[in-house]
């Protein structure tokens, strides 16, 4: 399909845009680069160690205005090795001393933006990034960690997720962005960590490991929903079919007021003469349209739109409503 994706440096960031409208780029091009403000922090020494007395805390500040401290370095304390001791809770500089506080200054983060895709500038929204059009395979998903990653596509092994450990048997793996049928498990999501996978491609996962799966630097993309759901056959074959393509897994995490969805991209080079032609965002449903079931007793299952009734149609709870005939492609 045609793909048409906006690459923005986050809300906030001052920045610039390297790239001019029309240019090609490549999946690991920074088409921007930017620097996200830092914060400052404002840590109370009197009240944290409960004195009196405000004066009383300049006797237990171990570190001077201007030095540079690493999150969890002591700041204040009797004693600096032992006993109630006020942490740093950032990496960054002593920004003022005074008044019985401390004032810290956050290192600010600087950001350069990839392409992710191989595809052409379209437009250029200045200080921010860049609109590029692609052709691709593309698989959306339901739930991403929030992640954003570029790597090669690799279907798991036979034995599953678990069984990637080891060196040199499990080197393609590394850097790689695994797909399996299976449902994600605590032990996969560690095992993609350990051994330096970069993505994940799950149907499902128990909705007790999501807070595992956002502090994980692994791209978790999920492509049915939470629970034990196994990956519609369509979307499976899809993907195994991609194995060994480089592809951009844009596991954004879901919100209703933002159009951007939990994705993974394909690069597929075409001759000219058979370039898709731009996907009509407001199709509705119609007869003969591919569709994808999201609910159970078939979640994930795809088919084909047999027929649409005028009427809205009885069913089993006593309710009417519009419903579709869809056949299976399984039958």
């Amino acid at each position: 399909t045609l793909i048409q994706r906006e690459y923005l440096l986050p809300e906030g960031a001052i920045g610039s845009v390297e790239v001019q409208t029309g240019m090609r780029v490549d999946l690991r091009d920074v088409v921007a680069r930017g620097t996200i403000p830092s914060r400052h922090v404002i840590l109370d020494v009197a009240q944290f160690f409960r004195l009196r007395r405000v004066e009383a805390a300049e006797s237990l500040i171990l570190v001077e205005q201007g030095a540079t401290v690493e999150a969890g370095h002591v700041l204040a304390g009797k004693d600096p090795n032992r006993g109630k001791r006020l942490l740093s809770p950032v990496t960054g500089i002593v920004a003022y001393i005074g008044d019985g506080r401390i004032v810290l200054q956050e290192t600010p983060e600087i950001m350069d933006l990839q392409a992710g895709v191989q595809g052409q500038v379209i437009d250029v929204h200045a200080g921010r990034g860049v609109t590029i059009e692609t052709i691709g395979a593309l698989v959306q998903g339901v739930w991403g960690n929030n992640r954003r990653v570029i790597g090669t596509l690799r279907v798991e092994p036979s034995d599953g997720l678990e069984s990637i450990f080891g060196d040199q048997l499990n080197m393609q793996f590394r850097g790689a962005i695994v797909v399996t049928r299976r449902p994600l498990k605590a032990t996969g999501l560690m095992i993609a960590a350990d051994q330096g996978i970069a993505g994940v491609i799950a149907p499902s996962m128990d909705a007790d490991l999501r807070e595992m799966a956002l502090s994980a630097e692994v791209g978790v993309l999920l492509t049915e929903g939470f629970g034990a759901m196994r990956m519609g056959n369509t979307i499976g074959s899809l993907l195994e079919s991609m194995n060994g393509r480089q592809a951009t897994l844009d596991a954004t995490m879901p919100d209703r007021l933002d159009k951007r969805r939990p994705e993974v991209i394909v690069n597929i080079s075409v001759r000219a003469d058979a370039r898709p032609s731009s996907p009509d965002v407001a199709q509705t449903l119609r007869k003969g349209s591919t569709v994808r079931l999201t609910n159970e007793p078939y979640p994930g299952f795809a088919g084909r739109i047999l027929d649409l009734p005028k009427t809205p149609v009885l069913l089993d709870n006593g309710l009417r409503v519009p419903c579709a005939l869809v056949e299976l492609f399984t039958g």
